[in-house]
């Protein structure tokens, strides 16, 4: 468990508005995402994470709770091409949601088409205009080089917040990973830490290292951890 020192300013309050609830597994129900969103407003998490197909029923039950819905485009590679993407986008849009969280373009990135990355994202920032844009870049997929230079363009593009990963990929969010992106950005957007995060120590130092946000698939299990640390 972490010490008192590492966690002395939080509370499960603060935890939980760091929170990011990914519920985008594909053997995920209707009866899931309804506990999900029960979840968030019991709670106070920051948000839930859903696709496209889900975020409307999400809108209904979340409406005035100030939970945010976020509908998920390009998972979770990226690959789909910039009018799949709009459509994934649009649909989210226009149910109510009010962030969305795109995959970049990593055939595009890993292949130097830089300005394909970008149009992208300038594509859907458009689309959302008003909402809250996060940027995924799958990070274990990226060479340090790569993750800047595709922060750099999220950043240029109009993107609110930087994420590491999807949760799909054959890595999750490390610190490296969210230490080098809080370099290379500094405060000029946010950082979300995602995928593999399980406890509360790996939630804290993602904090600590400059994540403002960390998603996670079980995030009770993620505060049933700082319960116990509290308790200790």
């Amino acid at each position: 468990m972490p010490t008192r020192r590492a966690v002395a300013d939080l509370t499960v309050e603060t935890v939980a508005r760091a929170v990011d609830h990914l519920v985008l597994a594909p053997d995920k129900t209707f009866q899931d995402i309804e506990q999900a969103c029960r979840d968030a407003v019991d709670h106070g998490f920051a948000g839930v994470c859903l696709p496209p197909y889900a975020v409307p029923y999400a809108v209904r039950l979340l409406h005035g709770t100030g939970v945010a819905i976020c509908g998920a485009v390009g998972i979770p590679l990226g690959h789909s091409g910039l009018r799949a993407k709009c459509d994934e986008a649009s649909t989210s849009i226009e149910a109510g949601a009010g962030e969305i969280d795109m995959v970049i373009n990593l055939v595009a990135m890993k292949s130097g088409r830089y300005a394909d990355v970008q149009n992208e994202i300038a594509a859907i920032r458009r689309l959302a205009s008003g909402l809250v844009l996060k940027v995924t870049l799958e990070c274990c997929y990226l060479t340090d080089a790569e993750k800047i230079r595709a922060a750099r363009l999220a950043l240029d593009s109009g993107a609110d917040i930087v994420k590491t990963h999807t949760g799909f990929g054959k890595g999750g969010a490390t610190l490296h990973d969210v230490q080098l992106l809080t370099r290379a950005l500094g405060r000029s957007v946010e950082i979300e830490a995602a995928g593999g995060v399980t406890r509360f120590r790996q939630f804290n130092d993602m904090l600590a290292a400059g994540a403002k946000r960390v998603g996670v698939e079980a995030p009770l299990a993620i505060l049933d951890d700082f319960y116990k640390w509290e308790a200790a």
